[in-house]
């Protein structure tokens, strides 16, 4: 799907382009001490700080475009529980992991375009071993779940992409403790999460 951007002149293409943040929210939050206690790597992250021992994966939220076969992936976080992080761990190399869940999580990730997309209800279907789990939202009115029902405008996600691909002119482009990056966000895991 293919544009000319209106600020650049450039062609970009949505199909090669997603953005995704490094660590969930949680991880901005944290003092140095308490970093030096957790674990963020490039799938899952652990968190011991003054509230106790919390656990989250990165995963893929897709969002249809409306009038298309396409859909626009957002690389997201979510919390989970003790017990779900480590059933998906156990199974991370299992290639009957499909089976497995899904999992209740909460987003941890502010998806720019959107009002507060922080704590929306989250389920995570674990994938095909190598490929991040997929993130479907409660069906909720919140705007960001109401997309990922019915799709989004090709032009809204148009001007939300340009606003992030330039300086992070996007509203809410600044999701975490640093923008939105452009990331591969095609599902592709690094590896198996390394539980401690």
């Amino acid at each position: 799907m293919r544009f000319i951007c209106a600020t650049c002149g450039a062609e970009h293409d949505l199909d090669e382009i997603s953005f995704g943040t490094e660590a969930p929210l949680q991880w901005a939050l944290l003092s140095e001490d308490e970093r030096a206690r957790s674990l963020l790597s490039g799938e899952q992250c652990e968190i011991e700080s003054e509230e106790g021992h919390s656990f989250y994966i990165r995963a893929c939220l897709d969002i249809p475009i409306r009038g298309t076969d396409r859909a626009f992936t957002w690389g997201v976080w979510c919390s989970l529980s003790e017990q779900s992080y480590h059933e998906i761990a156990d199974h991370w190399e299992d290639s009957n992991r499909r089976n497995i869940g899904p999992h209740f999580g909460w987003l941890c990730t502010k998806v720019p375009g959107y009002p507060d997309t922080a704590f929306l209800k989250t389920m995570v279907h674990q994938r095909e071993v190598g490929v991040r789990p997929l993130v479907n939202l409660e069906a909720t009115d919140h705007p960001l779940a109401v997309d990922q029902r019915e799709g989004i405008e090709e032009e809204r996600l148009r001007t939300i992409v340009v606003g992030l691909l330039h300086e992070g002119g996007q509203e809410g482009a600044a999701p975490n403790d640093g923008p939105a990056k452009r990331s591969d966000n095609s599902g592709v895991s690094e590896g198996p999460p390394s539980v401690t």
